[in-house]
């Protein structure tokens, strides 16, 4: 039937841009990557707000399954959109953070600091990309169902990521800054190892 050649045909035609939409998404992640590791000229904290984003594609995920609606081209459109949406607020946190830790706070005193402070611009901008995309998510006005679920991953993954990354980015930012002391006091272990035994001599 005619149903049935078109369903048929879009399959199809997401079977052969997935491979494209898996590459711009890993492309994604590497630019993010290296944009953050130019703005806070370290390799660590981009791989602590980088978390963000596994959260967001779960919400995303999430929210199709929740409305019963497919991962096709338009949502997974939406998926890559995300993975530069939701840094923002991993961006407010780890970055206060640190102006906090530079004016002499402990590490544990600037996240519990930075915590209630960050809350109000992170819930105002989050609530802000929701409020947006809410419109096509409800598939309002001409057209819109084929943009319908653009609007849900979004939505999605702003929500779950919005609400999880007050508790995940704190306790990463903790273990991932004990794994770079520990790193470092290796390094400095190793070249004190190997220039001592010069310096002898």
């Amino acid at each position: 039937s005619t149903v049935t050649k078109k369903n048929l045909g879009q399959a199809d035609a997401q079977q052969r841009e997935m491979g494209y939409l898996m590459g711009a998404l890993g492309l994604g992640f590497l630019l993010v990557y290296m944009l953050l590791a130019s703005l806070f000229d370290n390799l660590l904290y981009p791989l602590i707000i980088q978390l963000a984003q596994p959260q967001a594609l779960v919400g995303a995920l999430l929210a199709l399954v929740l409305t019963d609606k497919a991962l096709n081209i338009v949502s997974f459109i939406g998926v890559i959109t995300l993975v530069g949406l939701v840094g923002k607020n991993a961006i407010l946190l780890v970055d206060y953070t640190n102006t906090l830790r530079s004016r002499g706070r402990t590490r544990e005193e600037a996240l519990t600091e930075a915590g209630p402070i960050r809350l109000r611009p992170i819930l105002m901008t989050s609530i802000a990309v929701v409020l947006g995309m809410l419109p096509v998510a409800l598939a309002i006005g001409r057209g819109s169902e084929f943009r319908e679920t653009l609007g849900i991953t979004i939505i999605g993954g702003i929500l779950l990521s919005t609400f999880l990354t007050l508790l995940v980015i704190p306790c990463s930012y903790t273990i991932l800054d004990d794994a770079s002391n520990g790193l470092g006091r290796l390094i400095r272990s190793i070249r004190v190892a190997i220039l001592l035994p010069q310096c002898r001599v």
